[in-house]
């Protein structure tokens, strides 16, 4: 059966909620030990809240399962030089499930995102990543920035 890219909505939030909980403990930021109930609650909550508003996610379907997601987060900043629009989005969730990789799904999401933003004049777009989804960044054309810093309150 083929692969299907589809735009996520309210009706994805489960499927989409287990593949960020997979991503999150691939990345060790949760373990076995961890109680999610609060981030499970949270999550789903902003998913709903965001959902096609800020946040645009899209997924693979195979068999009608969702095997990968990928999002983008949009917002407004006071206009600068390069972006006299001041809207920029900020990529995240790109995953897929271990055993679907190797098909470029990332790379199919990856494309969606760039395309949607490109439409609606999104002039920057920017993301963390893995050790593992560096290759496909650069290739698409990233570019590594080292002046950014983080404070978590």
């Amino acid at each position: 059966m083929d692969n299907i890219i589809v735009k996520l909505d309210e009706q994805s939030v489960n499927e989409f909620w287990q593949l960020r909980m997979e991503l999150l403990k691939e990345l060790e930021e949760i373990n076995r030990k961890t109680d999610i109930s609060e981030l499970e609650s949270a999550t789903k909550q902003y998913y709903l809240s965001h959902i096609n508003k800020d946040l645009i996610s899209w997924g693979i379907l195979h068999e009608n399962k969702l095997v990968a997601i990928g999002s983008l987060c949009l917002f407004e900043r006071i206009p600068y030089g390069e972006n006299l629009n001041g809207l920029e989005g900020y990529i995240l969730n790109i995953y897929t499930s271990p055993k679907f990789r190797k098909q470029k799904f990332a790379n199919c999401i990856l494309n969606e995102i760039i395309n949607y933003a490109s439409k609606i004049h999104v002039k920057r777009l920017w993301l963390n990543s893995s050790e593992q989804g560096k290759k496909l960044y650069v290739e698409r054309g990233f570019i590594k920035k080292e002046n950014e810093m983080e404070l978590f309150l």
